[in-house]
């Protein structure tokens, strides 16, 4: 009957599938999803859950919402929210979409088929973390057809844990190897990133004088020039080595960017930091290494880590141990208070800076 739906199961290139679908009406439009299961009599209770969801008004969308649409509402979104990661975004958009096919009904992205993408990515050399993000914009797509009320269901989308995190840091005899290898432009650049933990690429190279209060001694980064979307301070009044080196860069100012390149904002140093790190003997070592190497020297100091998150940019707990990686010095600093009472000479905090003001 109409009104009470049926299941079925749909033909393939002439070969019926094992997994029962449904089939009913809402309101004027017909609706269809996939049980995920074999068995029909499971499949005909969650047919009665959904028709007694129908007559409670809790079912929304006709299931008739493609690919395309999906993609345009995300990235309808990321513009309403102005979110700076949308250009980020399309290439993994496009994949997604070039893979299930743009006119393709959203219910027709099953879990199965879900997998096939992320075997077939991954075979074609993609990173796993790489491949997470695609998946995790496709959940996205998912989820706000179904707030926007134009879906019903969505499938289940799972994202492996990716163990990617980095140990590097930068000793003091490291850190001085490199600055001495790197270009006078660079240098300045590079120690602040060392001195407050900052994101180099998305932080230190746009930040302007504006940004910097001489006057209440404070670096401020405005919402939309952070990677979290929060609002910064990073106080430099009790931070000899930074107050010095933002006075240097202030004396030989030359525009509108801290730090420049003949007064031009830099835009990528790359090649550079690793011609430097080669001639240094710090081959693989990575600008983000400066960050963690920051937030490890803040805690050495007694920092807190609500602090230490709050002047670096985590938002999270989760990304912040992701950097604050404990070495062997610090292990061993640490059984030598445990056993002996004392402290190590190598556990101390290899820049002198005090701890901040929040």
């Amino acid at each position: 009957m109409r009104g009470q739906g049926r299941v079925y199961r749909p033909k393939v290139n002439g070969r019926q599938t094992g997994v029962w679908w449904l089939d009913y009406y809402h309101g004027a439009k017909r609706h269809r999803e996939s049980s995920r299961t074999t068995v029909r009599s499971e499949a005909l209770r969650l047919l009665r859950r959904r028709v007694a969801e129908r007559e409670e008004g809790r079912i929304t969308g006709s299931g008739r919402v493609t690919v395309a649409e999906l993609r345009g509402l995300i990235e309808r979104q990321y513009e309403l929210d102005g979110r700076r990661s949308l250009d980020r975004l399309r290439p993994a958009l496009s994949r997604l979409e070039a893979f299930f096919g743009a006119s393709t009904n959203a219910v027709q992205v099953t879990p199965v088929r879900i997998d096939a993408y992320s075997a077939k990515r991954l075979t074609e050399g993609a990173a796993r973390a790489t491949v997470n993000y695609e998946l995790a914009a496709l959940r996205r797509m998912f989820r706000l057809g179904v707030k926007k009320r134009l879906l019903a269901v969505r499938p289940e989308i799972e994202l492996p844990k990716v163990h990617n995190e980095r140990q590097g840091f930068f000793e003091e005899g490291d850190f001085a190897a490199l600055l001495l290898e790197l270009p006078a432009y660079l240098r300045d650049l590079v120690q602040f990133a060392r001195l407050t933990g900052w994101r180099l690429h998305k932080e230190v190279l746009p930040l302007m004088w504006e940004a910097v209060d001489w006057q209440g001694q404070v670096i401020r980064i405005a919402p939309q020039n952070t990677k979290a979307g929060d609002a910064r301070l990073f106080p430099f009044g009790q931070a000899p080595a930074l107050r010095s080196l933002l006075e240097a860069r202030w004396a030989a100012r030359d525009g509108l960017f801290v730090f420049h390149g003949g007064g031009r904002q830099i835009l990528d140093f790359r090649g550079a930091w690793d011609n430097a790190c080669k001639r240094a003997g710090l081959q693989g070592r990575i600008p983000h290494d400066l960050r963690r190497t920051a937030a490890r020297d803040f805690r050495r100091a007694g920092v807190s880590e609500g602090e230490i998150m709050r002047l670096c940019g985590w938002r999270t707990r989760a990304m912040f141990d992701r950097y604050n990686i404990i070495d062997e010095a610090d292990l061993s600093a640490a059984v030598a208070r445990r056993f002996t009472g004392k402290v190590e000479a190598n556990s101390a905090p290899p820049l002198e800076e005090p701890k901040p003001v929040s």
